[in-house]
């Protein structure tokens, strides 16, 4: 929601009309809303990717037509694209260093699966956090989900039935780690305070929660939406004057680690 604001206020200083859509993961719809924005006749896109796309050839098409795309949040692994992100790798590498450095030595990692590019570019900042502080890597602690409770659900039920379960978990975004939170509530009570979680996204809402996350890395998402709209706008006017800059846009926004409690 955040990272739209900022695409709307950039849109309305520039005097253009935002069209909104979901494909709400859905590779199908997501083709289909990207004909309609053909048929629309848009100026411009700015896209996060369904968590099963894998096929590119639609958004292809908007480029082959001089139809600027800005990915944002989730993006192809394609060196060719546009995109403005959070700095996926250092937001992955702080949490991470964050918990080694409260002595945890058993932390997991929740987390989609390399398939969606970003989960693996985290994945690598988890890694080499591990590394240079010299924590052993574990493959029973890194948990693929597919962004479903029941799929996080089954993930943190065979993290605690490990003979050493996490002390600490590092989740892709903080959804997971309050359904993971969820778990502990439920099947595991002893364990509620004594698991330290770092999610990424600073929801308002956990300064609400008893039980809150030790800390949350903050994508700065409002930040992404004006950058990725600034680009778009310019890239719009750039086709307008046929300029001959056609490398790629790559734009990766600073993350911050807040400390929740």
């Amino acid at each position: 929601l955040l990272a739209i604001n900022g695409v709307e206020k950039v849109a309305l200083e520039e005097q253009y009309n935002v069209i909104l859509t979901q494909s709400h993961e859905s590779f199908d719809m997501e083709s289909k809303l990207l004909d309609m924005m053909i048929r629309n006749r848009v100026d411009g896109v700015i896209a996060s990717i369904s968590k099963q796309t894998e096929d590119m050839s639609a958004f292809k098409r908007l480029e082959a037509m001089g139809i600027p795309v800005i990915y944002i949040a989730r993006v192809p692994k394609d060196p060719n694209c546009n995109y403005v992100t959070s700095n996926n790798f250092e937001g992955a590498f702080k949490g991470t260093e964050f918990l080694i450095k409260k002595a945890h030595k058993r932390i997991a990692h929740i987390k989609p699966p390399n398939k969606m590019y970003i989960s693996q570019i985290r994945h690598e900042g988890y890694v080499q956090a591990l590394q240079k502080y010299g924590v052993p890597y574990d493959a029973s602690l890194v948990k693929d989900v597919d962004l479903t409770n029941k799929s996080t659900f089954a993930a943190m039920e065979q993290l605690m039935k490990l003979e050493q379960p996490p002390t600490a978990i590092l989740t892709f975004k903080n959804y997971i780690t309050l359904n993971a939170m969820q778990v502990l509530r439920k099947k595991f009570p002893d364990y509620c305070n004594k698991i330290d979680f770092v999610g990424f996204g600073n929801l308002p809402l956990l300064e609400y929660l008893e039980h809150k996350p030790t800390a949350s890395i903050e994508e700065n998402p409002f930040e992404i939406g004006t950058t990725a709209a600034r680009l778009l706008m310019q890239m719009i006017k750039d086709r307008r004057v046929e300029t001959d800059d056609e490398q790629p846009k790559h734009i990766q926004i600073a993350c911050r680690l807040v400390i929740t409690k």
